[in-house]
């Protein structure tokens, strides 16, 4: 099983959406996608902000993130390049599965990564 960090989803039983942030042989280490996906645009209300995110006028900051990820589950269905989609229980027989908890303090997870295959 070869799981691509940041890029592939896994999926859990309930609906929710993981992504890997760290990888070794036998161990993973996944945060909720939503979570991860936070930290891809850092929000700063300013003029370029309201341009930027002009659709999302008068909704909330939760939507653009949701949408965000919406779209990257669509592709990895897909199955065309964008990523893959896997199933946790799936991965759990290949790999030691760890979880970085939501209300830990998450540094950005795009800076400073250790990324070992």
């Amino acid at each position: 099983m070869n799981i691509e960090l940041i890029t592939d989803l896994i999926k859990d039983d309930r609906g929710n959406y993981y992504t890997a942030v760290r990888k070794d042989e036998k161990e993973l280490t996944l945060v909720n996608a939503m979570v991860e996906r936070s930290y891809v645009d850092v929000l700063q209300f300013s003029e370029e902000f309201k341009k930027k995110f002009a659709e999302f006028e008068n909704q909330f900051i939760g939507k653009m993130i949701t949408d965000v990820l919406r779209h990257d589950v669509v592709f990895a269905v897909k199955d065309d390049g964008h990523g893959r989609m896997y199933d946790l229980q799936e991965v759990e027989r290949y790999f030691k599965v760890t979880f970085i908890d939501m209300i830990e303090f998450y540094r950005n997870p795009r800076l400073g990564r250790v990324t070992q295959s």
